[in-house]
Formats: C-alpha cells, sequence, structure tokens
C-alpha cells in the first residue's frame, strides 16, 4: 500500500510518499518540499493573502501530480500555524479540497507536536534519557520533553520565524540593540519552557525543522562533506554551532545566499531562527545538539502504521 501525506507548514510545504509492506515495514518512494510562504504578509493578521493562496495552488498541483504518479492509495494532509490561526483558514482547506480531493486537517499544535515527536523518536532512537525536541516553525514552534517511553511536557508557541521576522523586521545585517529586544521578547514568552528544562534536568536538544536541517547542510558542506541521505540523525558540535550562529549575526541576506549548503527556502529566516536556538542553548544549559531528519509528516506516518497494527490486533482479539 502506497501512502502519501503532506504537511502543509507556514513557510515550506512538505511531501512524503511511501510504500508500506505486507509485514509492515516502510519503503520512502519520494520527497519533496515547496517554498509555499502561506504565511508571509499576513501572519500577524490571522490572514493568508491571495497571493499566498497562488503560490500554495502551484505547490499542491505539483504535488497532486507526483501523488497521482506513484499511484497511493491514501493521502493525509496536515495543516499547521499559519492555517490553524488564520481567519480563513477553513476557507482555504476546503478550497483545496475541492480543487485537488486532498482532505486536510488543521490540527491543534498539541497534536503537532505530538506527531513531531513520533517522527524522532525513530530518527535518533531516544533511550531513558529525557530529551528535548524542538521544531522550528514559520508559524509556531513545538518543543517536547520526552524520552523513549512518554512525553513528560509538551507546547506549542504561536512565536515561529515568519511571525518574529515580521514583527521585528530586522536590519541586514541584524543590529545589536534589534537582537537585544528578540532575546528579550523571547525571555518572557519562554519562562515556563526553561522552568521545564530544568525540572526534567534536560541537557540534549533535537532539532527536527527545516532550519536544523540547514545548520547541517551548510555544516557539511564547509567540512566538504556529501550529506549521507540514509543518516536519520546528525551531531552538532555545540562549538560549530556557536561559530555557525556569530557568522550569521554578522552576514547580509546576500552573503547568506552564497553560503554553501544553505537552502535558498529558508535563507531570510536563519539568522531568526539561529537567535532562538542560541538563546535555547544558553537560558537553559543544553550541552548536545542533534539534527533530525524526520519531523512531522514521519510522525504522522509512524502513527498511520501504529494505529493499522492496533486495529488488526483489536480485531484479532475478537
Amino acid at each position: 500500500m502506497r501512502i502519501s501525506i503532506i504537511d502543509l507548514g507556514t513557510n515550506t510545504f512538505n511531501l512524503l510518499v511511501a510504500e508500506i509492506t505486507v509485514d509492515m515495514q516502510i519503503n520512502i518512494l519520494h520527497r519533496s518540499k515547496y517554498p509555499a510562504k502561506i504565511g508571509a504578509g499576513g501572519i500577524n493578521q490571522n490572514y493568508i493573502t491571495e497571493e499566498a493562496k497562488q503560490r500554495a495552488h502551484l505547490a499542491l498541483t505539483e504535488m497532486k501530480q507526483i501523488i497521482t504518479e506513484y499511484q497511493s492509495v491514501k493521502t493525509f494532509g496536515f495543516a499547521t500555524s499559519a492555517i490553524r490561526t488564520a481567519k480563513n483558514g477553513e476557507e482555504f482547506v476546503t478550497q483545496i479540497r475541492r480543487d485537488f480531493d486532498i482532505d486536510v486537517r488543521i490540527i491543534s499544535g498539541n497534536r503537532e507536536a505530538e506527531l513531531i515527536y513520533y517522527g524522532t523518536r525513530e530518527a535518533v532512537g531516544l533511550d531513558e534519557e529525557i530529551v528535548a525536541i524542538l521544531d522550528i516553525g514559520g508559524g509556531s514552534n513545538e518543543i517536547i520533553i520526552a524520552n523513549s517511553e512518554k512525553i513528560f511536557w509538551k507546547k506549542s508557541y504561536p512565536i515561529g520565524m515568519t511571525r518574529l521576522l515580521e514583527q521585528f523586521q530586522p536590519s541586514d545585517p541584524i543590529k545589536i540593540d534589534e537582537l537585544r529586544n528578540i532575546e528579550t521578547f523571547l525571555k518572557e514568552q519562554l519562562r515556563d519552557l526553561i522552568e521545564a528544562f530544568q525540572t526534567y534536568s534536560v541537557k540534549t536538544l533535537i532539532g527536527s525543522s527545516g532550519s536544523f536541517s540547514t545548520l547541517r547542510q551548510v555544516l557539511l558542506a564547509e567540512e566538504k562533506m556529501e550529506m549521507e541521505t540514509d543518516k536519520t540523525h546528525y551531531h552538532i558540535k555545540l562549538e560549530d554551532f556557536n561559530s555557525l550562529h556569530q557568522r550569521f549575526l554578522n552576514s547580509t541576506l546576500e552573503e547568506r545566499m552564497q553560503m554553501q549548503g544553505m537552502d535558498m527556502a529558508r535563507v531570510h529566516l536563519m539568522v531568526i531562527a539561529s537567535i532562538f536556538i542560541n538563546f535555547l542553548v544558553k537560558e537553559s544549559g543544553v550541552s548536545i545538539l542533534f539534527q533530525s531528519a524526520y519531523a512531522l509528516k514521519e510522525g504522522a506516518l509512524f502513527d498511520y502504521i501504529k494505529r493499522i497494527k492496533q486495529s488488526e490486533k483489536s480485531v484479532s482479539s475478537d
């Protein structure tokens, strides 16, 4: 059975096509991403603009073609922060169903956090150590404190990178006072998170978002190393992150565009994302960083398989 999963993120739309074998093994057939930027221009007004809808339509047209080519029998769409908070979000999702025959669910921040946890747990191979998982989105940031067995704490913060960029509109390169204003804002918004890190003695932070993938790509490119596509996680040395963070802070947009390994869809957001990560590292005392290649869409796939297994077990017990 082939299934497709679409993650309609604030900055990027992601498509995953997978084959599930009879013995419930997973073969990933296709991955692609599209810079739909659904939140651009209207996210802080809780509105999806006409320009954003047009970009989304182009992305979904291409996705639908790929889904058809792979003959998927099921397609699941998950809409997150920008669509979740938009006044015209429901209307937008209804239009997607009408135009593309794709069932899109607008999920809560809590549900988003759960799916991210399922994906990251598989990618990194969590054990009994309690870690923090961070998904940096354009509209929201999901943070989960968990180990392999359970989630101890989770929260979705509606302060994603697109929201912060449009709220603070930093200079290029960012100025010291602008950096301090952003960090002061984060300190106010994330007080309960820093307390949770301390409560659970978190020392390891795992990033599961495109921003962390970009960090990985840039660091590997600078080391002249090929990206191992089959490697589902990557250890980011703290000193390497600190060095790259300073470079981001001192860089112009044009300079970031010239960085090897830079994802052009995230070049506008990487300074803000790096500030967010650095703030958490500084305030929480985290000393180990990992990047997870799996996030929401993989988590949704693993969750779907788990539900199939539970259903089969229920039938057999009857």
